[in-house]
């Protein structure tokens, strides 16, 4: 499989909202985004706020997946006002060929140049918290909740470290959009 990573762009807008569905697996009902007015704020004029960061995955010239952060005062990941809070998806058919991992590494190594952790809302029976928790976030104690499609829920934190020399050589700079590194998945 030809994977490419992109830096998610503002006029690609499009594709938050697309992926958005698919984070909340709103594949597997029969509900749409439209239902949850509540998750609009996950996709809604993304790229226009600041601390709006996203990648995403293309896999064989189609979209397989992808991440961003965005500063949310009512997001059900809420940490504080220094803390974006994560979106991550891979779609169904891309899932367990270690698309999620590598969207994440550089999500990680993008946000960690402007923040020093992230956050998101996670449901309990969601069957990646073990892949979550590998990838270094932890559970906030006293964090349960209710997801925006009412499924019980908790949120977790990871730390960021910033970026080593070595690592910057993958940076997504914005003139080299359409221009980022290729790997074999």
């Amino acid at each position: 499989m030809q994977t490419e990573l992109y830096f998610l762009r503002s006029s690609e807008q499009y594709l938050a909202k697309e992926l958005l569905y698919y984070a909340m697996s709103l594949e597997q009902s029969d509900k749409n985004l439209q239902d949850y007015p509540k998750l609009e704020q996950y996709e809604r004029n993304y790229g226009t706020y600041g601390g709006d960061i996203g990648v995403y995955m293309m896999a064989d010239g189609k979209v397989a997946g992808g991440a961003w952060v965005r500063i949310l005062a009512n997001g059900f990941g809420y940490v504080d006002q220094d803390t974006p809070e994560l979106i991550l998806t891979v779609k169904p058919e891309y899932r367990n060929k270690g698309i999620a991992k590598a969207v994440m590494h550089q999500l990680f190594i993008e946000v960690s140049k402007i923040f020093s952790q992230i956050s998101m809302s996670v449901s309990d029976t969601n069957p990646a918290i073990s892949f979550y928790e590998d990838l270094g976030f932890k559970k906030l104690e006293g964090s349960k909740h209710t997801s925006p499609i009412g499924r019980p829920s908790f949120v977790m934190l990871k730390r960021l470290e910033k970026p080593e020399q070595e690592q910057e050589i993958k940076h997504l700079e914005e003139e080299c959009f359409r221009k980022s590194f290729r790997q074999d998945l």
